[in-house]
């Protein structure tokens, strides 16, 4: 994904929405700061968003299915 700004917060947001729209193609529900977030809600999304980085990480099921995606801002970046 190409950022359209220098800006954090603008990068993540890009990155975020685009990530709903995927998984809403599979049925897979994401959640930024343990919310459940659809690509409907990206307005709201975009105003709560903090400006920092944030980490993706997935749940899956016994069988190893993935059954959420989940988004939780860092507040520190290890570089």
């Amino acid at each position: 994904m190409e950022a359209k700004s220098g800006n954090i917060k603008n990068q993540m947001y890009d990155w975020l929405v685009s990530e709903i729209y995927r998984a809403e193609e599979v049925g897979i529900p994401v959640a930024v700061d343990g919310k459940v977030y659809s690509s409907q809600d990206a307005d709201k999304l975009n105003l709560m968003m903090e400006d920092s980085y944030y980490m993706k990480s997935y749940e899956g099921d016994q069988g190893g299915k993935i059954v959420r995606i989940d988004f939780d801002h860092i507040n520190e970046c290890l570089k």
